[in-house]
């Protein structure tokens, strides 16, 4: 079977045709050049034009306008004498020459013009004030009117609601305020009772103690022969009635453990005769009495 001439075989368009690099992306031929950093590498719509006027811009500035009329004694620039001391007459007659009879009309012309300014500047001026003073007057009724106006209805229909108790911004006083305040006095005072006993007793305690503190050089050289002679231990044994014990351990016995000083506090100890701790609480418990009926710190 014969192909048409006019259309070449597809073999030969395989064999001879060049590769095609096709482009998947969305952006035109015209973009494949342009950078990821510009702008026009994703194309977004364009906003449209504004059409803000934008004011001329005036280069330099004017001057603050002088004030003609001073608030004080503006008026007087009106009175006919401060014409003639600003634009003085000429105290020679007006007859003279063809150029002293034109400077004189000059003059005057000035002198009639400075006259006829000053009136419609004062005229300007008061309708201005007029006019500033009517307009500053009908706001503030204007501003009165709308502030002492009664709520309008789609107003009312449309606003939130407010508690009452919101809006009562009053400051109610307390009615416990005398009884909180017994309360707080009495406790001041008792604390500043406690502080007092508390320094009587720490004074006390300390005019106690003060009977075997040493004092002298002689006393602290008696203490320390006496305390580091080496039968010390043995006079302390047979005071205590504990023969045969020849350190510390064996006459105030050994340092209490954790596990003891917490079974004596809570009473749960397991030992059936525990002389040293009955005897601990029993001198703890006639020393507090003995403290009670005499109102003093005893000596340990």
């Amino acid at each position: 079977m014969s192909l048409p001439l006019g259309r070449p075989c597809m073999g030969s368009l395989r064999r001879n045709a060049s590769p095609v690099l096709r482009s998947f992306s969305t952006s035109g031929a015209k973009l494949q050049d342009v950078p990821p950093d510009s702008p026009l590498y994703i194309r977004l719509p364009m906003p449209p034009q504004t059409e803000e006027k934008k004011r001329e811009r005036v280069r330099g500035f004017l001057p603050v306008p002088r004030e003609i009329f001073a608030r004080k004694d503006g008026e007087r620039k009106l009175d006919p004498e401060y014409l003639k001391k600003t634009a003085p007459e000429p105290r020679l007659e007006k007859t003279g020459s063809v150029e002293r009879q034109w400077k004189a009309s000059l003059a005057n012309s000035r002198r009639q013009g400075l006259e006829e300014g000053l009136n419609e500047l004062w005229k300007r001026h008061s309708r201005d004030t007029t006019t500033r003073d009517a307009r500053s007057r009908a706001r503030f009724w204007e501003n009165h009117r709308l502030a002492v106006a009664p709520e309008r209805e789609d107003d009312r229909a449309t606003r939130g609601t407010t508690l009452d108790s919101l809006l009562d911004t009053k400051v109610y006083a307390d009615p416990d305020r005398f009884s909180r305040a017994d309360r707080s006095r009495d406790k001041v005072l008792a604390l500043q009772n406690a502080k007092r006993e508390a320094r009587r007793d720490a004074l006390m305690e300390l005019y106690i103690s003060a009977s075997n503190f040493i004092t002298t050089e002689s006393e602290l050289r008696e203490a320390i022969e006496t305390t580091f002679s080496e039968d010390h231990f043995t006079k302390k044994s047979q005071e205590a009635q504990r023969w045969g014990a020849a350190n510390a351990w064996g006459i105030h016995g050994p340092p209490p453990s954790v596990a003891s000083m917490l079974a004596v506090s809570t009473r749960a100890s397991t030992r059936l005769v525990d002389d040293q701790s009955e005897w601990h609480l029993s001198t703890k418990r006639q020393k507090r009495i003995a403290e009670e009926f005499t109102g003093g710190k005893m000596e340990q």
